[in-house]
């Protein structure tokens, strides 16, 4: 039998319905970058959840394979979007800060693993940001500014501009509220402290007792076996 898999695509400029098709498994495939999500899993999108499309993503510290996302993420956003690209560096940054202090507990929670790992690589367990997303939602997709999965729905980010949206957009924002995705808006150069988003945002490592990297695992990393299953192409 089928899984309960939901397909939201990203780093999208627009949305042609046969994208989507099924699989001979019965789940959803998609032809364009996306992630397929086990809605019975329960467990977040993390950064550490690949593939990423990075043409040759190189090992190395945690800061030099978290640029590597970062800048793979940007490359996704709407390059004519100064707004969108503003946010997607403002999480990167807040990312790495409430790691940094954090550093002690997680130094100590690694106890005498802390020789392996390098306190830095939690970040990876992050909420992982996909922009130019598109949605399922009343039997369309509807396109967010950055979605992400908490485990238990999708969460989008409306960045707002200087004016306030459209009715068409309106209607598209009620749409997303009425199949259950939570909208939160994001005034322009709002931090993401002030957002007002779920605690997973702030407490990201919690639960987390060894960081697992984001690119192919080895060694005692490759204990964590992903719950979510995505493409980027």
């Amino acid at each position: 039998m089928a899984a309960d898999v939901l397909i939201v695509a990203y780093g999208c400029a627009g949305w042609r319905d046969d994208w989507i098709s099924e699989g001979p498994d019965g789940n959803p495939r998609c032809a364009v970058p996306h992630v397929g999500i086990d809605r019975a899993a329960g467990t977040p999108l993390r950064l550490q959840d690949g593939p990423y499309a990075i043409p040759q993503p190189r090992r190395g510290t945690p800061e030099e394979e978290l640029r590597q996302i970062e800048d793979d993420t940007l490359a996704r956003a709407d390059p004519w979007s100064k707004p969108q690209a503003g946010f997607l560096r403002r999480y990167f940054a807040h990312v790495r800060e409430r790691v940094q202090a954090d550093e002690e507990s997680l130094r100590a929670r690694l106890g005498t693993l802390d020789s392996l790992f390098d306190y830095r690589a939690f970040t990876f367990a992050a909420p992982r940001p996909l922009p130019r997303a598109f949605v399922p939602a009343d039997g369309d997709m509807i396109r967010c500014d950055c979605a992400f999965w908490t485990g238990a729905g999708v969460l989008t980010i409306e960045i707002e501009g200087r004016t306030a949206p459209d009715p068409r957009r309106q209607r598209e924002l009620a749409r997303l509220g009425g199949a259950d995705v939570e909208v939160v808006r994001c005034p322009p150069d709002s931090e993401i402290g002030a957002l007002g988003l779920p605690p997973l945002f702030e407490r990201f490592t919690d639960g987390v007792e060894i960081p697992s990297g984001p690119f192919k695992a080895r060694g005692i990393e490759a204990y964590a076996e992903p719950q979510i299953s995505s493409s980027s192409t």
